[in-house]
């Protein structure tokens, strides 16, 4: 597998070209105003970074489950994931169970969420961890809304296809809501969830995706570090609404 490099241009830390080439084309198609028709999602102009994508929906139970999974996520998994459920891949992970969560909160306020930490399937390996996930109307699933998302690219060998989420582990360290316009805040989680995130001192914030997409553009701006974003209070009066 070939692993892509976040990008150092200037000064600035920005996110895996995989990232920004989904979240580029999900504005392209008016994410951010309004969220996309899945029917207009074509993924033949994503075919770069098929392989590292996935759909996620909730069933009728409130199950969050895998309708697709690419190539090398299943490889490196050493397991197919597609009609699998969330949890039953990620069971026994803390930090996978408040994943599942802010997952599904995300399906029913109709927001994306973006993710970044570590992971590893083996005590000696670690790998950075990028994970976007972002909504789409479609009438057939479950609230009307699916997350289609894409995982910056590691060079995990898995060449027998064994299965080892058994060793899967992931480390978060931030989590960035993508405005839909709609968004998701801390007093739509539960009280576990929320003790969890204060322990791991992370903060929910909102990712500043115009900014994000000008920097990449450009390539990067002198002076600035990390991934541009803002705090939940200084979304407009109509993005702050949704967070009651």
């Amino acid at each position: 597998m070939v692993t892509s490099r976040s990008k150092f241009a200037g000064g600035l830390l920005l996110l895996s070209a995989e990232v920004c080439r989904l979240l580029g084309y999900w504005v392209s198609l008016g994410g951010g105003q309004t969220i996309p028709e899945r029917s207009a999602l074509d993924l033949r102009q994503l075919s770069s970074i098929l392989q590292w994508m996935f759909i996620l929906e909730m069933g009728g139970d409130g199950s969050l489950r895998y309708r697709l999974a690419g190539s090398s996520l299943e490889s490196a998994a050493g397991c197919g994931m597609a009609g699998k459920t969330y949890s039953e891949i990620f069971s026994d992970h803390e930090q996978a169970a408040i994943m599942e969560e802010l997952y599904a909160v995300a399906l029913v306020q109709s927001c994306g969420l973006l993710r970044t930490g570590a992971l590893s399937f083996r005590d000696d390996e670690r790998f950075e961890m990028e994970v976007l996930a972002l909504p789409f109307v479609e009438a057939r699933a479950m609230g009307g809304i699916v997350l289609v998302g894409v995982v910056r690219p590691f060079d995990s060998e898995n060449m027998g296809f064994v299965d080892r989420w058994g060793g899967f582990r992931q480390e978060l360290s931030e989590i960035l809501v993508v405005p839909s316009p709609r968004v998701m805040g801390p007093g739509q989680l539960s009280s576990r969830v929320q003790a969890a995130l204060d322990l791991l001192s992370i903060r929910i914030k909102a990712l500043d995706v115009h900014r994000l997409l000008e920097i990449d553009r450009k390539g990067g701006v002198p002076g600035l570090m990390g991934v541009p974003s803002v705090g939940l209070d200084s979304l407009s009066g109509e993005q702050r609404q949704t967070l009651n």
